[in-house]
């Protein structure tokens, strides 16, 4: 096998983990926890005992475009695969605390990836896909939150998905989840104003959002309880999953405000990215988070290592279990926030390239 193909295959480690989860629903019993327990020890695994990844090294035809498609199908397929077998009378609460625990990580992790991907795309079927995504957990409204907000205020103290320094996780996933909902639906009475329509009128998509998922969860409520858990459940999981990574991407992280109140422009510096080898493949080049702010809509097979990027001292998968102990987590990055920000406070913003800390407006 040349070295092409073997690069390649390391993209398709969601797959594998992912295939766990309905073959554990058709076992039943333990193996049911099967997808989450390969995650959870496979992937920090994997992230100490493969090596940096080379960003020449780079996979960028076909099979990364397609990838994100395909993965979000199967995924959307297994959960629903599992729902089903959640439903069944003799299906025990063990079994069913292990099904939603494969589903909401599995989920929470690649899915949200591959979500993540398509949401940002200029392709309206791609679009679609990634809010199938977020539909199954009750999160479209990140669409809105992400795009229009995050990617504007990213390391400003106005951005709900970006970790102050010295914040807990758990704090943190309170203040971000509240915070977006309420950012979508500001973001799109504003533009319904702005376009001389009634904030509620057809076109804003925050009603059309909850409808979809208040639907979901009517027919869920009438087919059977027991996979409407299942289904809520795995939301929780995979949505505290989702803002664990924004936890981590940010965390410590701000752009410097000048006397005239003028934020410097989003840099390399603003974001913790990861070059290991895992991040690359399981997690679709995000290690690269710095490049992904600098080009939103870059696929994810050209996302690259840029100069001066702050990094993690570990993959994000080990940062993501770091971060569940705030103060392990504290006594690791803290430092390393601090000793990336030394220099970004002494900068002098630059008056053509960025905006003032008051001027957020929804565009």
């Amino acid at each position: 096998m040349t070295r092409g193909p073997m690069l390649r295959f390391r993209y398709l480690t969601p797959f594998a983990l992912l295939a766990l989860a309905p073959l554990g629903g058709w076992l039943g019993g333990a193996w049911t926890y099967g997808a989450a327990a390969a995650t959870i020890i496979c992937m920090p695994g994997l992230d100490f005992a493969l090596r940096d990844h080379d960003p020449r090294e780079r996979s960028v035809g076909a099979l990364t475009k397609w990838l994100p498609r395909i993965y979000i199908l199967a995924q959307l397929s297994a959960t629903a695969w599992m729902a089903l077998i959640a439903s069944r009378p003799e299906t025990s609460l063990f079994e069913l605390v292990g099904l939603a625990s494969s589903a909401g990580l599995t989920t929470g992790v690649f899915g949200f990836v591959a979500a993540h991907a398509m949401i940002h795309s200029r392709d309206d079927r791609e679009r679609f896909l990634g809010l199938a995504m977020f539909a199954t957990t009750f999160y479209m409204h990140f669409h809105i939150a992400h795009l229009y907000g995050h990617h504007r205020r990213a390391a400003t103290n106005e951005d709900p998905a970006s970790a102050r320094l010295g914040e807990g996780l758990y704090a943190f996933l309170l203040r971000s989840v509240g915070g977006q909902l309420r950012e979508a639906w500001t973001f799109e009475a504003e533009r319904m104003r702005k376009r001389g329509r009634p904030v509620l009128g057809l076109g804003n998509r925050m009603p059309m959002y909850l409808a979809t998922e208040a639907t979901l969860v009517i027919v869920l409520a009438l087919w059977n309880w027991r996979a409407l858990a299942f289904i809520v459940a795995t939301a929780v999981i995979a949505v505290a999953l989702l803002e664990t990574f924004n936890y981590v991407a940010h965390y410590g992280l701000r752009r410097a405000i000048g006397r005239d109140g003028r934020i410097e422009r989003l840099t390399s510096s603003h974001s913790w990215n990861s070059r290991r080898l895992i991040d690359s493949g399981a997690l679709s080049n995000m290690g690269y988070h710095s490049d992904h702010h600098s080009h939103p809509s870059r696929p994810f097979g050209h996302l690259r290592s840029v100069p001066g990027a702050a990094e993690l001292p570990f993959g994000y998968a080990t940062a993501l279990l770091a971060a569940l102990v705030p103060p392990v987590w504290r006594q690791i990055m803290d430092k390393r926030a601090n000793s990336a920000m030394a220099t970004t406070s002494e900068r002098i913003p630059n008056p053509q390239s960025e905006i003032r800390s008051s001027d957020f407006s929804i565009r």
